[in-house]
């Protein structure tokens, strides 16, 4: 019973933590449309990459936060992997919106430089992750995938002009 109890505290931690990360982020993202808004909305308006990202940026944070928060008492897997999902098409999204505003307001090198130490710090993490546990490289691969598709697709494509 005492094991249980462990893994339930550390469930329960590993849920709380995740849900405030969440809550960071959107947090940046509001700020970010806020001061977008007021300070040069022509931004958003002639940026249809920018403005889609950062406007669904906020919604699927605040549908992590609620999976996340569901995963600390339900053991169902359904609830992590939308959590899941949810945070990394928020996170991705929020990544192209500084991407893009670097790329547009300072330089396309910029831009770039982000994206790059971002793809380098994804990398990092896997190789990471297969030293601790050779099993996880599967689904690890997976998920990086996943949010570098969306880097790519959504804020290096763009401002290359190539989308």
């Amino acid at each position: 019973m005492e094991i249980i109890n462990d893994i339930e505290g550390v469930i329960q931690g590993k849920s709380k933590a995740k849900a405030e990360i969440n809550l960071w982020l959107l947090s940046i993202a509001f700020t970010l449309f806020a001061l977008i808004i007021s300070i040069n909305p022509a931004l958003i308006r002639d940026n249809i990459f920018l403005s889609l990202q950062l406007t669904l940026t906020i919604p699927t944070l605040i549908h992590s936060i609620f999976a996340r928060t569901r995963t600390s008492f339900s053991a169902h897997k359904l609830w992590y992997m939308y959590g899941y999902i949810t945070f990394t098409i928020g996170y991705a999204f929020l990544m192209n919106v500084v991407g893009i505003l670097l790329s547009k307001l300072v330089s396309t090198q910029t831009g770039f430089i982000f994206w790059g130490v971002n793809i380098l710090l994804v990398i990092i993490v896997t190789i990471l992750e297969f030293i601790g546990d050779k099993r996880k490289i599967k689904i690890r691969l997976i998920k990086d995938s996943f949010f570098l598709f969306i880097l790519f697709v959504g804020g290096i494509l763009p401002v290359l002009g190539l989308l």
